[in-house]
């Protein structure tokens, strides 16, 4: 090409409006930007200077008005997106409906690929293809280009009078909030693929409906009221677990006792009910932090003393200072599969609780060896560290429980206690199995925890925990100080332990 076609040397370049035109200044003066749009069919641009930019940022921020004022958007067509294979140019009067489709067939290879997760996956197809067919037939929106800002402003009251309609009770704001989000993802796959008027891409997030979430939202899982309200559910626990031990089926009563395990550790470490299901038993440690006690000290001095026992002369160094030694279990937990894709450690006592439900493992595995002895099968598993804490062993492994499967048996629990139940201090929702992480956070209030630790025990940020857990009950607090325990005096050394030893 000789220089008499070359194009002015350019200074600045950034694309813009998804790539249908780009904001460019040139050296020979660079505080001047333009917009430029190429032909379609011709190797050349039509261009209209920007005036009052003196920024490639406010250039950015002007380019649509000047795109329309250009005439482009009639004029210009899509530049094709590459040349890679399987690249197209959309046609922005197809159906919707086969859109959505082609967008949650890029969710389906995501959760294969493991970058999100099964029941991330579920909720979209929920939002996607029970919600949003549904707003789209009713809002009279079947393509692509009829998307634009203000379309799904009443997104929130259609999905409140739907409910209405069939006897629900309203979906929360939580709900609709992560529903919105859902949604916004199935407009950006639009905007990434041309689909949508340039204005409206321009504004796209704009276009998904807006949930407002007041403090009152954050309230739908809130904490037990109080030591004796605990009781009543554990009490009521204990009552749906015995029911199930003359169970024709072993494994009844063993899933009830997984169950009720599950709660316990819940609500002493303020675990997600999710991480507890991913939770392997190589990322739990045991650490003993035994406490010299007096009383101890004087019963065991006294049973030495009806045995015979001299400490100074019969007892060598080592086993005279686990005289009075009382044992005290810690349990320290790595949450390696989070919500927020961070790893932490929690440290609570859960001990006594695990070492019992494996414990129990173990009669169950006994017991369907036996079984299949007699039946002359084959039940050879054995658990191992890598195994899943709160799942059922199989001939061949073990099988893990649905969440849904938990969130039903919790409500059965509650149902069964009825009236026996007070109900939460500050809120009007229901107590869930979410209730016990918030119960958690509000006993590492009560104790005075500094919020930093607390933060990091329940996976939260520091501002996150302020914001949320900070409007839970603050009588205990409020009624006394937090208490100072004193163990006594500490041993002069802790150590690990399994958990066959606790």
């Amino acid at each position: 090409m000789s220089a008499a076609w070359q194009l002015p040397a350019l200074a600045t370049k950034s694309s813009v409006l998804d790539g249908r035109a780009e904001v460019v200044s040139y050296l020979r003066d660079p505080s001047v930007f333009f917009v430029r749009v190429l032909v379609p069919g011709k190797r050349s641009y039509r261009t209209r200077r920007i005036d009052g930019a003196r920024t490639l940022d406010e250039a950015v921020g002007a380019a649509l008005d000047v795109f329309m004022e250009m005439g482009a958007l009639a004029a210009a067509k899509p530049p094709r997106r590459g040349t890679r294979p399987g690249t197209r140019v959309a046609r922005s009067g197809s159906s919707i409906s086969k859109h959505l489709s082609e967008h949650f067939v890029e969710q389906e290879k995501k959760c294969q690929a493991g970058v999100i997760k099964v029941s991330t996956l579920k909720n979209k197809k929920e939002t996607l293809f029970q919600h949003l067919v549904a707003y789209l037939k009713y809002a009279d929106i079947s393509k692509p280009s009829q998307v634009k800002v203000g379309a799904f402003d009443r997104y929130q009251v259609w999905r409140i009078e739907q409910n209405e309609a069939k006897g629900l009770s309203h979906p929360s704001n939580l709900t609709l909030k992560k529903e919105a989000t859902i949604i916004a993802g199935f407009i950006g796959y639009l905007a990434r693929n041309r689909l949508l008027d340039p204005h409206e891409a321009a504004n796209k997030q704009d276009i998904p409906p807006k949930i407002r979430l007041s403090d009152t939202d954050f309230d739908s899982n809130p904490p037990i009221r109080d030591l004796d309200e605990w009781k009543v559910i554990l009490a009521e626990v204990r009552r749906w677990v015995k029911e199930s031990a003359s169970h024709p089926r072993p494994r009844n009563h063993f899933y009830r006792r997984m169950f009720w395990t599950l709660l316990l550790v819940l609500k002493q470490t303020g675990m997600r009910p999710d991480e507890a299901r991913r939770l392997r038993w190589k990322d739990i440690e045991v650490e003993d932090i035994g406490r010299f006690s007096k009383s101890q000290w004087e019963k065991d001095m006294g049973e030495m003393q009806l045995q015979g026992v001299h400490p100074d002369v019969d007892l060598d160094q080592e086993d005279r200072e686990l005289i009075g030694r009382v044992s005290r279990f810690v349990t320290h937990i790595r949450i390696l599969h989070s919500k927020t894709k961070s790893t932490r450690e929690v440290t609570s006592n859960s001990a006594e609780a695990l070492a019992r439900w494996k414990h129990w493992q173990s009669e169950f595995l006994l017991l369907m060896k036996h079984k299949a002895h007699s039946n002359s099968a084959s039940f050879s598993y054995e658990i191992n560290e890598n195994d899943l804490v709160f799942a059922l062993p199989e001939a061949n492994g073990v099988e893990t429980t649905s969440y849904n499967t938990f969130n039903i048996n919790w409500r059965k629990i509650i149902e069964r206690c009825g009236a026996r139940l007070k109900g939460p201090l500050m809120s009007d929702h229901r107590y869930t199995i979410y209730s016990l992480r918030s119960t958690r956070a509000q006993e590492l209030m009560d104790m005075g925890v500094d919020v930093y630790l607390a933060a990091t025990q329940l996976g939260h940020t520091v501002a996150m925990l302020e914001k949320v857990y900070a409007r839970l009950p603050q009588r205990r607090r409020a009624n006394k100080e937090a208490a100072h325990i004193d163990f006594g005096k500490r041993s002069r050394f802790d150590e690990m332990v399994s958990l066959e030893f606790v």
